[in-house]
Formats: structure tokens, sequence, C-alpha cells
């Protein structure tokens, strides 16, 4: 079979374009967490913790005032940044008192840290930190009015996105 370079090239293209226009769009969207991370998030009780008003609602700004002292109880030297150490902790000082302790184990994993680690400097400053947390907060919200309901809370979405 004899085909013309012209006619290659068009078919390439169009094998291309159909193999990237087909690809599922979640294959594009970054990992937002681990399985375990997203498993302790969606739990009620963390949802308690971060509904400060008790609405059972968890607005953004409720999410971000939480992420905020979660951010500041790990940056032990206050620096504005976790490195490492701060971020898995010592023995028998791992767990955030902000938090359950399934989450807090969850969270401090250094693949965890490695996903918030945006700039890849091998520490994560706060702007990196709430950016994370946004992102989880923006995929769990499905309805879009910037607050969380008991159903989208607990609605298994978050794990592998």
């Amino acid at each position: 079979m004899n085909i013309k370079p012209k006619t290659a090239m068009l078919i390439m293209a169009t094998l291309f374009s159909t193999t990237m226009l087909s690809a599922p769009a979640s294959a594009a969207e970054p990992m937002l967490s681990t399985g375990g991370y997203a498993n302790q998030l969606q739990k009620m009780e963390m949802m308690k913790m971060l509904d400060a008003d008790g609405n059972h609602m968890v607005s953004a700004a409720e999410a971000d005032a939480y992420y905020t002292s979660i951010f500041d109880a790990l940056d032990k030297d206050q620096d504005g940044s976790v490195d490492a150490k701060e971020w898995v902790g010592t023995s028998g000082k791992s767990k955030l008192d902000l938090t359950t302790g399934g989450y807090s184990r969850e969270l401090r994993t250094m693949k965890m840290m490695g996903m918030m680690d945006k700039d890849g400097d091998h520490k994560v400053t706060k702007d990196e930190f709430l950016a994370g947390h946004h992102a989880i907060f923006a995929h769990m919200d499905t309805s879009g009015d910037n607050e969380l309901s008991a159903q989208e809370w607990v609605a298994k979405n978050v794990a592998g996105k």
C-alpha cells in the first residue's frame, strides 16, 4: 500500500485529535487527595469540626478559617511554610488537636504533602495549603453555592480525582 505523505499526515492528525478529544475530562484533572485522606475528611465528625456556626452547612469562609488554623498548627516555627519535619510531626506528637486522629494521620503523609507542594520546593506555604483545600472544597460543592451540605460532604467524589 502506497500512502502519500500528505495523506499520511492527515490520517495521523485525525487519529491524534480523535484520541485527545475523546479522553475523559477527569484525565486532565489533577488528583486532589489520597483515598485515605478523602475517606477521613468526608466523615460527619470532620464536617462538624468545620461547621463553626452549627447550621449543618460548611461555607467556604468556615473552611478557610479551619484550614488556616490547621496550617498554623503545622507551622511550628511560624516561618510561613511547613517542611517535611513539621508536616509529618515527631513520634508521639503527630495528631493535630483540631482534627480527628484518622484525618490527622492521613493529612500528615508525605504523599499529601507532595500534592500540596505545587512548586516542588519541599515546603508547603499557606497559599499552597489553602489552594489545595479550595480545590477539594470546589470539587465537593456539586451545587455550586459555596456551601457544603451534609449530602455533599459525605458523597464519595474526592478520592482519586
